[in-house]
């Protein structure tokens, strides 16, 4: 039978993975409202995912314009993960959780 070289996608994510853990790490002190660094994981996990499609053996190729359903979906969630940074961009005065200022009773 014929032999289909494939890329060994699995661990071009688990390294693309740790080097967004890196970034995101390293945007952990942010002073931006709570939730805008899971908005920020979106859109590296979506361009993420969108960049190993390409290399992935799959004939699904021709969902929008060449591209696959995940994809499209990748491209969603890095637009929703933006939209959401974008939403989260200022913390409200008086806000809960890591912005709370404050003494401890």
């Amino acid at each position: 039978g014929d032999v289909l070289a494939v890329h060994p996608t699995q661990i071009y994510e688990t390294a693309l993975g740790f080097v967004m853990f890196m970034i995101l790490w390293r945007f952990r002190g942010h002073k931006h409202a709570e939730g805008w660094l899971f908005g920020f994981y979106c859109v590296l996990a979506g361009i993420e995912r969108f960049l190993i499609e390409f290399l992935r053996a799959k004939d699904d190729r021709f969902f929008l314009g060449g591209l696959t359903v995940a994809q499209v979906i990748a491209l969603l969630f890095a637009l929703g993960g933006a939209a959401w940074m974008y939403a989260r961009r200022n913390p409200s005065p008086g806000a809960p959780g890591i912005y709370a200022k404050g003494t401890a009773a």
